[in-house]
């Protein structure tokens, strides 16, 4: 018997995976060595594989499955991602997806990290162009991966995403698959699969050798004790994303640190106008005050607030601030029994009733109505509200006063949800008013004017509802933000709300302006119509 001549045995080898593609390298060595004068085993034959990458792929799988380019026959799902870039490697990413520097360099971090680690940007950078970057590198490679994310709704957006940058953008053949929504997906049955991070915590994923990778979309979720399962061990390649990479308990660092490492990317907003990723911006506060009755409603509410949560901080020993560790440690302490659950639960009963006097002050949707005119002028605007029925009743002013709307709200399916879209990008309905649905990860049609009607203590939330209207516009106009409070309470400036958020945007913004109730809304409408 003699040895097989290399070109001899790459055509040999290409002949047998044409007739079975997908065979393992020994699978392979038999195929060639039966009935043969040729002497052949696993590592001559691994070593012609490897070699030729022009002409033999692998599915990253244990061990190896091998494939060839030749065959035109092969399934979709078997033929090679696209062809290697010269020179490939990890940190190089694909320049046809146009990645902002900043996303280059966040990438080439990560990789230099053993490819672990967390990106945390403001909303509207790019996160996921990012992400997409890196999950075309494993493709190259040769492995597996999938994406995390706590919604359908993103699930659908990331799938789209897939589809039109990369499947179709840079013509990888890969199978991609979903789990969760009703997708049954696991990555045994495809390359890159977008799973719910219910479904990943209840079904394994499908990895079946160390390698791959997996991306966490707005990871900070996945430190909490009911999400960490979905953060499977086996994946060597691990990356999360953020708009704020912080949470009101320890699971960053009994979590999120351990499982994703040390790197950490972050961009605010000076960063992403250095690198012109986003729009500049402004920001109006505009105070108005309480009718006579409301007054009353909240002062008590107001007082039975502050006297439950010194009860709470005295007696119990809860964490004053930062408040979201105050509301997490009274959340809990309302779960267990005795008198401090008494004394939590009258604490959050106070604390959301207080929560909806101020939702739905009337004052708010009267000055709502003298905003039509910077509507009108701004063209496609969202407002967030705390509640669907207030949603609902800034549609029915803004209707009143000329402007065609849609409440947005989580009762909407799919397809109502993307009708909804559809005419707020087509500017037959340039109005959305959204309650908390619209506030993290949801990849709505770019907005000119955002007016947040229910503020929010969480600087994640304002970040997100920035995002809406900060993403760079054609013709260079600036993004508008206008924040309704009343004057005097706990959503006031002046009483600190919102310092964390203020501090986070102030250098950044191009201007940020407080109008009280004494100035006229005419003020207000001229300075957000100044663009």
């Amino acid at each position: 018997m003699t040895e097989a001549q290399p070109s001899a045995l790459r055509g040999t080898i290409a002949t047998v995976l044409r007739r079975r593609p997908g065979l393992s390298a020994r699978e392979i060595a038999r195929e060639v060595t039966a009935g043969a004068v040729v002497v052949i085993d696993k590592h001559t034959v691994n070593s012609c594989l490897f070699s030729h990458p022009d002409v033999f792929y692998r599915e990253g799988t244990a061990p190896p499955l091998w494939y060839t380019g030749a065959d035109s026959t092969v399934d979709t799902f078997h033929q090679r991602p696209f062809a290697p870039q010269p020179g490939s490697s990890a940190g190089r990413w694909a320049s046809s997806l146009d990645l902002y520097p900043w996303q280059v360099r966040a990438l080439d971090g990560w990789a230099a990290h053993d490819h672990r680690g967390v990106v945390e940007a403001v909303t509207g950078a790019g996160k996921t162009r990012l992400a997409l970057a890196a999950i075309e590198a494993e493709m190259r490679r040769g492995g597996r991966a999938v994406a995390i994310v706590p919604t359908i709704g993103l699930q659908d957006q990331w799938l789209e995403e897939i589809e039109t940058h990369l499947v179709k953008g840079l013509g990888i053949r890969a199978k991609v698959g979903a789990m969760g929504g009703g997708g049954l997906g696991t990555l045994q049955t495809a390359q890159i699969l977008v799973a719910t991070v219910q479904s990943a915590c209840q079904n394994p994923l499908g990895l079946t050798a160390s390698g791959g990778l997996l991306v966490a979309d707005e990871v900070h979720h996945y430190g909490a004790e009911r999400w960490s399962a979905a953060l499977k061990d086996g994946f060597d390649r691990r990356l999360g994303l953020t708009a704020t990479y912080e949470r009101d308990d320890e699971g960053v660092e009994t979590v999120l640190d351990p499982y994703f490492g040390t790197y950490r990317y972050s961009l605010d907003y000076r960063g992403a106008l250095a690198d012109d990723v986003i729009a500049h911006f402004k920001i109006a506060f505009v105070g108005v005050g309480f009718g006579q009755g409301e007054l009353a409603s909240y002062l008590e509410a107001d007082d039975r607030a502050r006297r439950r949560r010194g009860v709470l901080i005295s007696q119990y020993g809860l964490t004053p601030e930062p408040f979201g560790v105050f509301m997490r440690e009274a959340q809990r302490l309302s779960k267990s029994s005795g008198d401090g659950a008494r004394q939590a639960g009258f604490y959050l009963s106070a604390f959301s009733k207080r929560r909806q006097i101020l939702a739905a002050a009337d004052a708010k949707f009267e000055y709502l109505r003298d905003l039509a005119p910077a509507i009108k002028a701004a063209g496609p605007t969202i407002l967030f509200s705390q509640t669907r029925k207030a949603a609902e009743r800034a549609v029915k002013v803004m209707k009143a006063a000329g402007v065609r709307g849609k409440t947005l709200h989580a009762g909407l399916d799919p397809s109502e949800r993307r009708e909804t879209f559809d005419a707020f990008r087509d500017g037959i309905n340039p109005f959305i008013a959204a309650p908390i649905i619209l506030d993290e990860g949801v990849d709505v049609p770019d907005a000119d004017l955002a007016i947040v009607l229910a503020s929010s203590r969480s600087r994640r939330q304002m970040i997100q509802r920035m995002g809406r209207v900060i993403r760079k516009k054609a013709d260079g106009r600036l993004g508008r933000v206008v924040i309704l409070y009343v004057e005097g309470t706990s959503e006031d400036p002046q009483q600190g709300a919102h310092e964390d958020f203020v501090q986070f945007v102030l250098e950044a913004a191009d201007d940020v302006q407080t109008f009280d109730s004494g100035r006229a809304p005419t003020e207000v409408v001229a300075y957000l119509n100044d663009w």
